[in-house]
């Protein structure tokens, strides 16, 4: 549970030094988000951002959002460094927009007190729910409960688990003084003076900026606080028997991979903007499976979640009854062969009808992974769930911008790579650094532009004569989906002019 004021809190002691100044450094690097005051005619945005420094300067490291504040600057660091301005942009705009409002209504000393606040299912995955409740664990003042609203309204596109009106929460977590269902107040109404969370609060806990959370200099000190928070939050017992059931066959020691469908969307919520294949899933995990000791004469179990059929059927090639390292792996979660749906849509498990059973399968797979000594694992909900539930768990990200090896492969494309190639998409195409997304923005090629390669391609990028490299076909990432062919070859005949 969070600290009370003037307690020691749980960045006491274990996180960075915080400038005299507080956190804020942090409204200055988001500035490119803030209203303009060359249009505050009257003088409503100098008061707030007025009101948002005052309250940043007085933050100290004790104060209970003080770790998530240390986090979003150095997500914003990150991104405005990257190369990338669209996710600078973006990171920006996380802050100004949705961190900043809710850590005034959760946590500024003098705002009014509240005797709840209220979670609503926002139209998402399962744990990105569930995050939104670890955050309103740990900003919320310590006395106030928190409630959750998970009943459906029967309209959701990707929360589909069960009829509309089913409580999904109450099925899933037991209910405890600090945390329970909104259904449980009389009327199955809140209490009026209640404050409402409707999304995740911390920047790291959204879409690309996920990819920060690995990396953070004070994740141990994160993870602490988050767990502390989040403690009284836990699973039904019948989910808990499952859990038990499954782990008890391990001899104490696993590896948990946590691999994700395999879309161009999953792939573009990377901060790497890339998804990466089973082979690399299953190298890593056996490294770090045959590192570890064993434990009684036994190497660790690899436990696997995913929602990928291919998946499934790698890893048990790839460890097969009998071999040197045992592989878990339930059956009867419903899985999928990723892709797109004929409307368009990735065709992952939650944004197509669920039973209460998928999301049981869900949180039985990741309170498995929050057992192993070790995960494997890229950005996702479910990862950090993980990571925050235990935090002397070892993770291992996957979150490199490019796999090993991708140089050699480059030399020896397994797609054409034309001499030349017209730029055909309007009104250009980017120039990254290195055959992804992710890579350092260096320019961009207008409509009608002819380019040269050097014939090395990856992944649907080519390399040009001079540096830089370009995406051939926008339907390889979701970003540019429907956009078709970015750029088209052009004949020998042409370039030779």
């Amino acid at each position: 549970m969070s600290a009370a004021p003037g307690a020691p809190g749980p960045w006491a002691g274990g996180g960075p030094a915080v400038p005299e100044s507080g956190f804020e450094d942090v409204l200055s690097l988001a500035k490119s988000a803030l209203p303009d005051l060359n249009k505050d005619k009257d003088g409503k945005v100098a008061e707030l951002i007025g009101l948002y420094q005052s309250y940043l300067r007085a933050v100290a490291p004790e104060r209970r959002e003080a770790p998530v504040l240390a986090a979003a600057r150095f997500a914003l660091r990150g991104a405005r460094e990257s190369g990338r301005p669209s996710l600078g942009g973006y990171a920006c705009k996380t802050v100004v927009g949705t961190l900043m409002p809710r850590l005034i209504e959760l946590c500024h000393p003098e705002m009014p007190a509240y005797a709840a606040v209220v979670t609503p299912c926002h139209d998402n995955g399962l744990f990105a729910n569930v995050l939104q409740v670890f955050d309103a664990l740990l900003l919320s003042q310590p006395e106030a409960e928190i409630l959750v609203e998970w009943r459906r309204k029967g309209s959701e596109g990707h929360f589909q688990y069960g009829p509309p009106g089913f409580d999904l929460f109450t099925h899933l977590f037991s209910p405890c003084q600090r945390c329970r269902s909104v259904a449980s107040c009389p009327g199955g109404e809140p209490p009026q003076d209640s404050v409402t969370v409707k999304s995740r609060v911390s920047p790291v806990f959204l879409n690309m900026l996920r990819g920060y959370f690995w990396t953070f200099p004070e994740l141990t000190a994160l993870r602490g606080a988050y767990a502390a928070a989040a403690r009284c939050l836990q699973p039904s017992p019948e989910i808990r028997a499952r859990v038990d059931e499954i782990c008890a066959s391990w001899g104490g020691c696993a590896v948990g991979v946590h691999r994700r469908l395999q879309t161009s969307e999953v792939a573009a919520c990377q901060l790497t903007q890339r998804n990466p294949r089973n082979p690399e899933y299953i190298a890593r995990a056996r490294k770090v499976a045959m590192a570890s000791p064993t434990v009684n004469g036994r190497r660790p179990v690899i436990f696997l979640a995913t929602d990928d059929v291919s998946a499934a059927e790698a890893f048990k090639e790839a460890f097969p009854p009998g071999g040197d390292l045992e592989l878990c792996l339930r059956s009867g979660v419903k899985r999928s062969v990723g892709g797109v749906r004929e409307d368009g849509v990735d065709n992952e498990v939650h944004r197509n009808p669920c039973e209460v059973a998928d999301a049981e399968d869900a949180l039985i797979d990741a309170i498995c992974l929050a057992r192993c000594q070790d995960l494997v694992c890229i950005d996702s909900n479910v990862s950090i769930f993980v990571a925050l539930t235990n935090p002397d768990i070892r993770v291992h990200p996957l979150n490199s911008i490019l796999p090993e090896g991708w140089e050699e492969a480059a030399d020896r494309p397994d797609e054409t790579v034309h001499a030349a190639y017209r730029v055909v998409f309007k009104p250009m195409v980017f120039v990254r650094g290195g055959p992804s997304a992710a890579c350092e923005l260096l320019g961009a090629k207008k409509q009608g532009e002819v380019v040269k390669t050097t014939g090395r391609g990856f992944d649907g990028w080519v390399e040009l004569q001079g540096g830089g490299w370009m995406l051939v076909d926008g339907e390889r990432q979701a970003q540019s989906r429907g956009q078709g062919f970015l750029l088209e070859p052009v004949d020998a005949s042409e370039t030779a002019a």
